[in-house]
């Protein structure tokens, strides 16, 4: 069972963006024609978008709006639900303005990038996060950014610092995405330096990585690319074991790196700046497992797209491909390379899927249903919903429901509501 998604990055929506000056629009609109006449032709089973970062350029609400317009019609030219989307924060989606008037986040940002250890630069983190008096602090600067992803469900705070999303594969496997922050230090200073290898570094913490699971591949969805890390000779040898695909944006080059370790694709540019060098490009990625002799190979297909020199529509990225096809192909033994990096020669089961997995996806979508739905009632229609099903706790007072809704959700699980939950805020649609 083949799963696919569009990949993509940099689409940077202005606040001409859907006005008569907009020059992108036909841009745009190449990129709907390339999914609705090739994309559908090729691609099997899409769950949904990727995209990496940079979805607006000033981190403004105006800028928001459109892009959730532009990806609502790719879903529907892709045929897939509009919540189907799983994004990251990117350094144009920090509010740098607001950096520049704030001493307190400034210097917060700042005592972390001092860190002269990644240990220090974790503990230092740690401490902002856990400030009762402003945990959020460090998410402020993003808070458009998280108004704009709670509906998708790929919202980053002082309460989940990386998102996931899981699917299924073929011979028990399963595919998870990871959603990691690269722009808890990102502000106006970036741009300090010109020269790339000078470039300001970003400050990854270990506490991104995730851990092994049985069972998993991860895809790391992330916007600044290893190159742009601070403390990454520390931080690279336990990504690459343990996430398999890793996906990132920022540089506006199309770029795929294999090693027998992981698949590294650097994505180009939807939306690019215009210069010399403007290039706009995005993805298709596909996922397969099979089983050969007993163990699992993951099969990955990338399709990078780019616009042709008349500008006129989207081509093959030949330059990116394996020689005579429209592709990029890689195989990963997931079993082996498991065995290898954990070192104990134990064997990893290969069980068919259980009905108690299906039952955890069946459960996340309708999740997905209800964040989505929830964020397009008004305040009054929410507050009815979490009344009727008794969901509303007396400390929730004085708060927004996109700072608590990971714990709404989790009550209406613990009281076994969710699809009840699910009905009453399609009603009030």
């Amino acid at each position: 069972m083949e799963i696919s998604f569009i990949h993509l990055s940099d689409i940077h929506f202005r606040k001409t963006s859907g006005s008569s000056v907009d020059i992108d629009a036909d841009l745009r609109n190449a990129i709907l024609t390339d999914i609705k006449i090739n994309a559908k032709s090729i691609l099997k089973n899409v769950k949904g978008i990727l995209v990496g970062g940079d979805i607006a350029f000033a981190g403004q609400k105006k800028e928001y709006d459109f892009a959730r317009e532009f990806l609502k019609e790719m879903t529907e030219q892709l045929g897939i639900d509009e919540k189907n989307v799983y994004c990251v924060p990117g350094n144009h989606d920090v509010n740098q303005a607001l950096i520049k008037k704030s001493d307190s986040i400034l210097n917060a940002q700042s005592k972390i990038e001092e860190a002269n250890t990644i240990d220090e630069a974790d503990y230092t983190f740690g401490k902002y996060i856990t400030d009762e008096a402003c945990p959020d602090l460090l998410y402020k600067p993003i808070s458009e950014y998280n108004d704009f992803a709670v509906s998708y469900g790929c919202n980053i705070d002082q309460n989940r610092i990386v998102w996931t999303e899981e699917f299924s594969l073929d011979n028990n496997m399963k595919l998870k995405l990871l959603g990691m922050n690269s722009c808890i230090i990102s502000s106006h200073r970036d741009h300090d330096e010109r020269d790339e290898q000078d470039a300001r570094k970003m400050v990854i913490g270990q506490n991104q990585i995730p851990s092994y699971e049985e069972n998993v591949v991860w895809v790391l969805i992330c916007h600044h690319p290893t190159i742009f890390w601070k403390f990454r000779e520390q931080i690279l040898p336990k990504l690459d074991k343990r996430v398999d695909i890793q996906l990132y944006g920022h540089m506006h080059q199309q770029a795929i790196d294999a090693s027998p370790e992981r698949l590294i694709i650097n994505a180009g540019a939807t939306q690019p700046v215009r210069g010399k060098d403007w290039l706009p490009g995005y993805n298709w990625i596909t996922f397969d497992c099979e089983c050969v002799n007993g163990e699992r190979i993951m099969k990955v297909k990338a399709y990078p797209r780019v616009l042709s020199k008349d500008r006129d529509r989207f081509l093959c990225d030949d330059e990116s491909c394996s020689k005579g096809n429209n592709f990029f192909e890689y195989t990963l033994n997931i079993d082996e390379k498991r065995k290898k990096n954990l070192q104990d020669g134990s064997e990893i089961k290969k069980e068919n899927v259980t009905e108690e997995n299906n039952d955890t996806a069946i459960r996340q979508d309708i999740e997905r249903d209800i964040v989505y739905n929830f964020f397009e009632l008004s305040y009054v229609q929410q507050n009815e919903v979490l009344n009727e099903l008794k969901l509303l706790r007396s400390e929730y007072a004085g708060k927004r429901y996109i700072e608590i809704i990971e714990s709404i959700l989790q009550d209406a699980r613990d009281n076994n509501c969710l699809e009840q939950m699910k009905k009453l805020i399609c009603e009030k649609l």
